[in-house]
């Protein structure tokens, strides 16, 4: 499997997810909805994705994830010519839901993928273990910015998956022995302070990253707090708030991805979809 497919899939699910919520605000069909077998992403699932990864309990979520993001896309595009605008958000409302659970699944496809093909750097930096598997391209150790951002992300958003489920083991002993890094330690605090980007929209994006990362670091330290006081109630309710920001936060990354690869100085060199 080419490791630039996890990309592919991901980044052309976010396009067309906000191509659609566009759709919506102008009150306009002006995309054509298909069905969940022949989008981007559904092609991705019934072709490679599934051959190759159907052993993943990620992949076989994803799949009926994706169709119950089609069915709630269906029921959105029936009501835009209506005056039902209640029901018209709440759709929009759990299409925005299923699509962060989307991000989510096929982020976790894709670190379980790489998890068991040797990868002895793991750890470094993307340029020095990732690049290669993630897009299948050469960006030198000084290159364009808005290019290292590319492959930063992506780095970022493998590693604090990584880290959100190492969070369930520091919970265990009623987080006797958890130590939590900071905000501003880990992978992802690291790169929001450390990336370099001029454009708006990205910069807009990474500063709502960075609240919400703020946050789920504030609430993983509160779960433990509460473990600790032996408090399994108070503590499951926020632990659940713990896993509803670290899906935003992987979702906000990848909406940064895309604004990366739509920049110009990217898309001249960087074909995500591989044509």
């Amino acid at each position: 499997m080419k490791q630039v497919d996890f990309c592919a899939a991901r980044v052309a699910h976010v396009l067309w997810e906000a191509e659609l919520e566009e759709m919506v605000q102008q009150h306009r069909k002006t995309i054509h909805l298909g069905t969940s077998n022949d989008c981007d992403l559904g092609l991705w699932l019934h072709g490679d994705g599934i051959r190759e990864l159907y052993h993943l309990d990620s992949v076989r979520q994803l799949v009926r994830v994706h169709e119950a993001f089609h069915h709630t896309a269906d029921r959105l595009v029936a009501l835009i010519f209506t005056d039902q605008q209640k029901n018209l958000e709440a759709e929009m409302n759990q299409l925005r839901s299923l699509s962060r659970d989307i991000v989510y699944l096929v982020t976790e496809a894709e670190l379980d993928y790489l998890e068991h093909k040797p990868l002895s750097d793991f750890s470094a930096h993307p340029v020095k273990s990732l690049i290669h598997r993630l897009f299948n391209i050469h960006i030198p150790e000084h290159g364009d910015v808005e290019k290292r951002g590319v492959l930063d992300v992506s780095y970022a958003r493998l590693m604090h998956l990584r880290w959100s489920r190492q969070l369930l083991r520091a919970f265990q002993h009623w987080g006797k022995d958890a130590v939590l890094s900071t905000s501003e330690s880990c992978v992802v605090g690291v790169w929001i302070k450390d990336v370099k980007s001029q454009d708006e929209t990205i910069i807009k994006i990474i500063k709502e990253l960075d609240e919400k990362h703020h946050q789920f670091h504030a609430k993983a330290e509160e779960t433990v707090r509460l473990l600790r006081k032996k408090n399994f109630r108070a503590s499951e309710t926020v632990y659940n708030d713990v896993v509803d920001l670290g899906r935003e936060v992987l979702y906000l990354l990848t909406r940064i991805e895309l604004a990366f690869l739509q920049s110009e100085t990217v898309a001249a060199s960087v074909n995500v979809f591989g044509h």
